[in-house]
């Protein structure tokens, strides 16, 4: 913050001055401004083969009235003065060919003509532009094709005037600059387009050229060509550290360097061969598509790594840093001690001296550390260290939604100056002082002007006292001119889920990237782009860089990052490493779209935003159950005018600092501190500001909350209408930072805003009863129909119909048409906002109509109770009444809230009962979710049994989600009549559970709607809801089937086969391990030598059935065996089989071995601890007692 701007700025200013003098000669001023206005900065053309662009940048302005023609030389044009151009140009690059030891294959040549309608050459002698030409179809000469060159490309050169040896003037051909210009082709040479930054608009020309010796290997501009490679592999070079004919792997890069002005005569051989891997920040490598060799122009010896990186094409990755290995000490020069340690190097040199060899020399951040000399073996140039390049990946950009807050009557203005202004010692940030970067107080005056402009309160340099601070906050100067400051009214900063919360306007630099392209005279669009990434203005190493900042006019972009990570926080204390966005990437501004300059490295440091909007104070400074509060943190000067007067000062050049406003408390307080320092906390109140500004406080309320001292602070009356004005700028320069919050109940000037409450339903609940309104605003028309008006103290009021209005609801936005009726509606939480419906200085009455008392018997305004024959207008033909407002002044009372409270009658109850299928347990936990007025409930319930004994009582439901259990009943109090409902079961197992069944009592909710979105209706007055949900288990049957084979001769005197076998599957019990289960067959003589049993009432899915090892048969079939049993316990799938498993055994030991009957014991322990067992003894044919539940048991 303690930059100075160029030179430049403050030439522009003088410029400024000498056109504002102009403009007062006579008949001059508005031809001057309509020239002015009408000149463009960028032209196109079109033709059959091409497309161009030429933008003006850099202050250069394109002549009004102007058209671009890019046409291509002809050699036979009929245009003698073509053709003579045309020859020029190809005398010249044949000349400039023959210096680079090169052969031109072929050139297109163009002029590049601005005229006007009449045909006049409008083209300006020099200026700054950028001229972009792109091909229809890609092209090439035959002649280039068909090259067999190892060494070609592509050079834009410009038609260039210079002087000879006798001073005569002379035109030659010269290849336009490196970093200036951008040739597309593919792998082949073909063109497709070619952009170039240029200071004139001589004729340019594409030239193709190739090497004719291979010796030579120079080539004017960079080349992309495919490696060339041996076809026999005996041929080729592998030795490690590379070589002319070396095979790159899959992620290696070939660099040759050629330094313009040094006289080295093997350079192009010995820096040839430089050789990089690439690879991720995992140090995974990244294969580069194509093999390239890269020839590089240098002009100097010395070259930045990362222009260096530019050349290397890789999609969807950004260079990141390079490193060293296997290197010599740079000091020593002795190259046969190398160094195996991986360093990182910033800029490279190529080198050789009559002292020392061929080499390359690695510096990090102009310390050069290593030596890497070339070595030559035959036609071989390696060099000794391993060098990597680092990419990481880049990821997209994305975009926060924003809030539409201009429609809410949130205004922002931006502005942006060439130079710092008021000048940098005004509030000025006090390097080395006991000021240094703290907030400058004061230097305002303490209200705003006539204009609502913020007004010096000290001379300082280019500012005296009194002098409004117009060019900075202000469309018009302080002569009633258009301040070019003023680059128009923005939209779209703040975040829209914040403002979905809780109706917040939140936006913070520390957190989103804000850019503003308004200032693009070209751009239509006005709005913020806000992303979810944050971005630092330099990479220096101050703790405000290493945090995101506000820089509107600077863009970011994908991939281009900070040497600084995300590591302060807003305050400029460290953050947390668990803190979600601790070292995060930063990204690094980009060269600003208005107001850069080159010395901030593009950034544009000088600007400012006005953030205004009109409010209304509700009751108690509590808006949406939270006190009403205006927040920010940043820098520079931060100045909050209320109804004109300075409530919030932060002024000055300083660190980021935060302060705040609370509209309940009356408190305004504001944290200041030294650079370095800790934040100490200051506070005032709204009070104390408003008297020492000479406004009256008399009708001021006392908050009923206390503020941070515990003092109840005089506040705004309830339902009182305010502005809130916020002046921000930076002008100090190096970081800019910016966090605004506020959730105040905002509207547009000239605006009625009517809302609707229901003041004693369940609290956090909704209802959707629409409540029917009509507005009557102050009318001096004569002749209004009766029905139409209202007369009230010798004033009368007109009934508006026929108009738009917004209904808004949370974030949600509706615009409605008002009937010929006049009538609009309303329900619980909603709002009618009216704009341009009547200035400030008229009164208005809103009457809420058809209101039925036998279900609302109180009425508020405003929170004023209404209980006067004339606001309680009874009908005489049916219970309903109008309720009716006093005169209320638009200025004044622009909000008005009606209250209904409900009588006893009209609060009703839902309850939600949950059971289970009729012979089915369960024990586990079931989601039930509630809408109640539409909208997700998260108000008041209880839970009990079935037997009334209680569960929950008094508990806040979160996003209209309830947990309970089977015989458990969920309770809803205090819903009004005609409140919509929806009852959904969630989150239920469909694998284990039918779809649940839903029913309601009593009769009257008869028409209730019974589907798969649950079950769902209005409250019927005088009736509570009863809704139940059923659950059925979804279970199945399996089979299993025992044979013996026929061949085996059984002897039932050693009595019956018996078989066991072992049952794992599925457990009711959701989350625990499966079931297992056993089961025995008893093959008597009665039965035979095939059984079966069938197994009940089992939760469906895949069991495993295993016979168990008997002593006399081996069983013959699969064992064990896997199927999937199905459900067969619903009228729909009743027909369902069981799932069989069948086993076949043959009897392979007929020795007289007795068959074991078996027996089930049943243990009973007593209270005293005695342990009784019981036998039974199966019954032949049978398993074990059929009734034992099917739950896991011992062998």
């Amino acid at each position: 913050m303690k930059s100075v701007k160029r030179l430049s700025r403050y030439t522009s200013i003088l410029l400024s001055m000498l056109l504002m003098l102009s403009a007062m000669s006579p008949g001059i001023s508005a031809l001057a401004q309509e020239r002015a206005n009408a000149a463009p900065t960028v032209l196109t053309y079109e033709d059959d083969s091409i497309t161009a662009e030429l933008k003006a940048t850099g202050g250069t302005s394109l002549p009004a009235g102007a058209a671009l023609t890019v046409k291509a030389l002809n050699k036979d044009s009929q245009d003698e003065a073509e053709k003579a151009l045309y020859a020029e140009t190809e005398v010249g690059l044949k000349a400039k060919a023959s210096e680079q030891g090169t052969t031109v294959d072929g050139f297109t040549a163009y002029s590049v003509k601005l005229q006007n309608k009449e045909g006049k050459d409008m083209t300006p002698a020099q200026g700054e532009y950028t001229l972009k030409v792109t091909y229809k179809e890609a092209t090439a000469p035959e002649a280039f094709l068909n090259s067999e060159s190892a060494e070609k490309g592509v050079t834009l050169y410009q038609k260039t005037e210079g002087k000879d040896e006798q001073n005569n003037t002379i035109y030659t051909m010269e290849v336009t600059g490196e970093e200036d210009t951008k040739i597309t082709a593919d792998a082949n040479g073909k063109v497709q387009a070619v952009e170039s930054k240029i200071t004139t608009l001589q004729p340019i020309a594409l030239a193709w050229q190739s090497v004719t010796q291979a010796e030579t290997g120079n080539v004017t501009a960079e080349v992309n060509e495919p490696e060339a490679l041996s076809s026999n592999p005996s041929e080729r070079n592998t030795n490690e550290t590379g070589g002319a004919g070396q095979t790159l792997k899959d992620n290696q890069v070939r660099f040759k360097f050629h330094v313009n002005n040094k006289n080295w005569s093997e350079q192009d051989q010995y820096f040839s061969n430089w050789i990089v891997n690439i690879v991720d920040e995992k140090g995974d490598p990244i294969t580069v598509q194509e093999l390239k060799t890269i020839s590089v122009n240098l002009d100097m010896p010395n070259v930045s790594i990362v222009d260096v990186a530019a050349n290397i094409k890789l999609e969807g990755y950004q260079f990141k840093k390079a490193s060293a290995k296997g290197y010599s000490d740079f000091q020593k020069q002795d190259y046969e001690n190398i160094i195996d340690v991986e360093r990182n190097f910033t800029n490279l040199i190529v080198w050789q001296s009559n002292t020392e060899p061929y080499q390359y020399q690695y510096v990090e951040n102009k310390n050069k550390f290593g030596r890497d000399r070339i070595n030559r073996d035959g036609d071989t140039y390696n060099n000794h260290a391993t060098i990597t390049f680092v990419y990481t990946k880049v990821t997209p950009l994305t975009e926060v939604e924003t809030v539409d807050s201009q429609q809410y009557g949130v205004n922002i203005q931006m502005f942006d100056y060439d130079q710092a202004i008021p000048g940098l010692n005004w509030g000025g940030y006090g390097n080395g002082t006991a000021n240094e970067g703290k907030i400058k107080q004061g230097l305002v005056q303490r209200k705003l002007n006539d204009e609502g402009i913020p007004v010096s309160n000290k001379t300082e340099g280019n500012y005296r006292e009194g002098q409004a601070l117009n060019a900075n906050f202000s469309t018009k100067t302080a002569e009633g001119k258009d301040n070019s400051n003023y680059k128009g009214e923005a939209n779209h900063l703040f975040r829209q889920d914040k403002f979905d919360e809780n109706q917040t306007f939140y936006y913070s630099s520390f957190e989103n990237y804000a850019y503003w392209n308004g200032a693009d005279p070209q751009s239509q669009d006005k709005e913020f782009t806000v992303y979810d990434q944050i971005g630092t203005p330099k990479n220096e190493n101050a703790y405000f860089y290493k945090r995101g900042n506000f820089m509107p006019y600077n863009p970011i972009v994908a991939g281009k990052f900070s040497t600084n990570r995300n590591l302060r926080d807003e305050n400029g204390k460290l953050l947390e490493e668990g803190d979600a966005r601790y070292n995060e990437a930063l990204y690094k501004t980009q060269w600003a779209t208005s107001g850069a300059t080159p010395d901030e490295g593009g950034n544009n440091y000088q600007f400012g935003m006005v953030v205004s909007a009109n409010f209304a104070q509700l009751e108690n400074g509590k808006f949406k159950g939270n006190d009403m509060v205006y927040e920010f943190n940043g820098d520079d000067d931060m100045w909050v005018f209320v109804d004109g007067v300075l409530v919030l000062d932060i002024g000055g050049i300083h660190d980021a600092h935060s302060g705040s406003i609370n509209f309940a408390t009356g408190e305004v307080q504001w944290y200041d501190c030294k650079k370095g320092g800790t934040p100490q906390l200051f506070t005032t109140t709204l009070e104390e500001q408003f008297e020492a500004a000479g406004e009256k406080t008399d009708e001021w309320q006392t908050s009923k909350t206390q503020d941070s001292n515990e003092k109840y602070n005089k506040i705004f009356s309830d339902y009182s209408n305010h502005d809130i004005k916020i002046f921000y700028m930076e002008r100090g320069g190096g970081a800019s930072n910016c966090k605004m919050k506020f959730n105040l109940p905002v509207m547009p000037k000239n605006s009625i805003k009517v809302a609707k409450t229901v003041g004693n339903i369940n609290e956090g609940s909704y209802s959707d009863v629409e409540f029917k309104f009509k507005l009557y605003v102050e009318s001096s028309e004569q002749n209004i129909p009766e029905g139409e008006k209202i007369e009230k103290d010798g004033k009368t009021y007109q009934l508006v119909k026929n108009e738009d209005y917004q209904r808004l609801e949370g974030s949600k936005v509706e615009t409605v048409k008002i009937e010929n009726d006049g009538i609009f509606k309303l329900h619980h939480g909603q709002e009618a906002l009216f704009q341009d419906i009547a200035t400030n200085d008229k009164q208005y009455i809103v009457e809420e109509i058809g209101v039925d008392q036998s279900r609302y018997d109180e009425f508020t305004v405003n929170s004023q109770l209404l209980d006067k024959d004339e606001n309680i207008i009874k009908s005489e033909t049916d219970g309903t009444c109008i309720v009716r407002t006093n005169p209320l002044s638009v200025g004044k009372n622009a909000y008005v809230n009606f209250v209904n409270y409900c009588k006893s009658e009209n609060k009703h109850s839902i309850e939600i009962k949950k059971t289970m299928t009729e012979g089915q347990k369960s024990d586990e936990t079931f989601q039930v979710q509630l809408e109640v007025g539409g909208q997700l409930f998260n108000g008041k319930y209880s839970i009990k049994k079935v037997d009334q004994t209680p569960v929950i009582e008094n508990a806040t439901c979160e996003n209209g989600i309830i947990n309970l259990k089977a015989d458990e009943i969920i309770t809803i109090p205090d819903i009004a009549a005609d409140t919509s409902f929806r009852v959904k079961e969630v989150n239920l197992d469909n694998n284990r559970f039918d779809n649940p069944q839903y029913s309601i009592q009593p009769d009257d909710y008869r028409n209730a709607v019974i589907d798969e979105n649950g079950v769902s209706g209005n409250v019927s007055y005088g009736h509570n809801v009863q809704v139940t949900l059923t659950n059925t288990l979804k279970l199945g049957s399996l089979k299993i089937t025992k044979t013996i084979t026929d061949d085996s001769k059984v002897d039932y005197m050693d009595g019956d086969p018996i078989f066991t076998f072992k049952i794992t599957g599925p457990n009711n019990i959701e989350g625990q391990e499966p079931q297992v289960f056993y089961r025995t067959l008893r093959l008597s003589k009665d039965v035979g030598k095939t059984a079966s049993i069938i197994i009940d009432n089992l939760p469906i899915g895949e069991y495993t059935v295993e016979e168990l090892n008997t002593m006399r048969y081996t069983c013959t079939s699969d064992n064990p065996q896997t199927d999937t049993v199905q459900q067969n316990n619903t009228e729909e799938t009743k027909n369902t089989p069981p799932t069989e498993f069948s086993f076949t055994n043959q009897l392979t030991n007929e020795d007289y071995f007795s068959h074991t009957d078996v027996v089930e014991n049943s243990f009973k322990i007593g209270e005293d601890g005695t342990v009784t067992v019981e036998k039974h003894k199966v019954p032949e044919g049978q398993v074990p007692d059929g009734t034992t539940p099917v739950q896991p048991s011992n062998e």
